[in-house]
């Protein structure tokens, strides 16, 4: 079993006042990846048993989320976990809500946690609903003066128990990161196994092994041989690997398999399993997106952190499909993105890609300021992340004598093609509002998001960007530029 994990299991209570309905259809297909400090994963699979149908619901809390935790004197930390499973169209609603103690030795050096619940259910459309807050945090702002509000995160959407295939029923696919044989009761157990569910489907670097479960039952006293086959098909559709296997002649099938990924490069996937008893002419049928991954970041970094490094790299409708996609998905866009833009393809180092990443670090370390956010996202963050460092900065903190901004502009106006008449402020008297002039000369580099079909040199030889703050707070906005 890999290190790093703790395991939580979560049983069933009693159901409690279902919330409104809401039309929106939620975050899409599963799994559900939510960011943020309190970020977390969601995935479900749903099984036939004896008394109908269970819904299996995984939740992964990421190593990011370990480390963003507050914590106490002692080091411990403290989530709760809401869950609630309800018809899409009403009925009845079951909802779990469970306190989970993270010690002071709890860190990202494993996968993070995996928590396990298990509700009865219907077939058809379900609507599961996923919180998870920091109770030990505490949302600053104005907004919450005086309200003792914690961080949390939280996701809603549909699910599908499916329906049965000519009166016989085929599992969703459990991805699964390990399992071994162990006696006894366990929420983790299908059959004599103890199962770690893989709420990412996600393969790679910490574990290049796909295992996964399914369960198949026939008709009642339907007991003839089983086989089946599991197969991996990349983007293209083609099949990389798979395997088949036969079973005794019983009515149910529960199906374990493992299959080799450590050749195949990032990216998305899918597993696609069939299932038929000796003599039956089709076969029941259930596929399911996976991902590979190879690079740590993409297994252990919070997914909204990822995607914001992309901000400033993708249009507005390429962002948001980036948004969706599973980690290896995510990985190799990235890939193929930067490698179209290494200076030196022949060399272990993407140069243009580290320094994008070093922007941003310094944007994040010199621009950032407490209820603003992170400084890649402030006016003289994005600038630096696009051109780096100026080759001159006229700055004034406290404006006084000529160097006030009113001069500055009408210097700006006397010398740039463009005229900032909109940035002066009425009044008498010289304009004292704290000011930067930043101004870029000679051969100025392309910024990172630019077409690697242009030329890596712009030909405009000089840019100029004022940045003013308003307020006298440290809070500079961009008022003008040559851009």
């Amino acid at each position: 079993m890999p290190v790093g994990f703790a395991l939580l299991a979560l049983g069933m209570l009693p159901a409690l006042a279902a919330p409104a309905r809401t039309d929106d259809v939620g975050p899409g297909p599963l799994p559900w990846r939510i960011g943020g400090p309190a970020g977390f994963t969601v995935d479900a699979a749903a099984f036939p048993d004896s008394a109908g149908h269970e819904l299996e619901v995984y939740v992964r809390i990421p190593p990011s989320t370990l480390e963003a935790l507050a914590r106490d004197d002692d080091g411990a930390a403290r989530l709760e976990l809401t869950v609630q499973l309800r018809s899409a169209y009403g009925g009845r609603s079951q909802q779990t809500t469970r306190n989970l103690a993270i010690g002071a030795a709890d860190s990202s050096g494993g996968f993070g946690k995996v928590v396990i619940l298990h509700f009865p259910v219907r077939v058809g459309t379900q609507r599961l609903a996923v919180k998870l807050s920091d109770m030990l945090s505490r949302k600053r702002g104005l907004i919450y003066a005086g309200r003792h509000r914690v961080r949390s995160a939280h996701v809603e959407g549909e699910v599908e128990v499916p329906p049965a295939q000519a009166d016989r029923d085929l599992s969703d696919i459990e991805f699964v990161w390990s399992e071994e044989a162990a006696p006894g009761e366990s929420p983790f157990r299908h059959g004599d196994r103890r199962i770690l569910p893989n709420p990412e489907r996600l393969y790679g670097l910490l574990e290049n092994d796909l295992r996964a479960f399914f369960v198949a039952r026939a008709r009642a006293a339907d007991e003839r041989p089983w086989h089946w086959v599991a197969r991996v098909l990349n983007a293209n559709g083609e099949v990389v690997t798979q395997r088949e296997a036969s079973a005794a002649a019983a009515r149910w099938l529960e199906g374990h398999l493992v299959l080799d990924l450590a050749r195949e490069p990032a990216g998305g996937y899918d597993l696609e399993v069939k299932a038929w008893q000796e003599g039956d002419e089709g076969a029941l049928l259930r596929r399911a997106h996976f991902s590979v991954a190879w690079q740590r970041e993409s297994w252990l970094r919070n997914p909204r952190d990822i995607e914001d490094n992309v901000h400033f790299l993708l249009q507005p409708d390429e962002e948001e499909r980036f948004g969706l996609m599973p980690p290896g998905e995510q990985e190799r866009y990235l890939d193929d993105f930067w490698s179209r833009r290494d200076p030196t393809p022949e060399t272990a180092e993407n140069e243009t890609r580290t320094t994008y990443l070093q922007r941003i670090a310094y944007a994040n370390r010199t621009y950032g300021r407490f209820g603003l956010g992170k400084g890649m996202f402030s006016d003289m963050g994005r600038v630096y992340i696009r051109y780096g460092e100026p080759s001159d900065v006229l700055r004034q903190v406290i404006p006084a004598g000529d160097a006030t901004l009113s001069q500055i502009l009408a210097q700006i106006n006397a010398t740039e093609d463009r005229e900032a008449g909109t940035v002066a402020r009425r009044g008498l008297g010289g304009d004292i509002r704290p000011f930067e002039v930043w101004i870029y000369e000679g051969e100025i580099p392309a910024p990172p998001d630019a077409d690697p079909g242009v030329a890596q040199i712009f030909r405009r030889l000089r840019l100029l960007f004022l940045f003013v703050d308003e307020q006298g707070l440290g809070d500079y906005r961009l008022r003008y530029s040559t851009e």
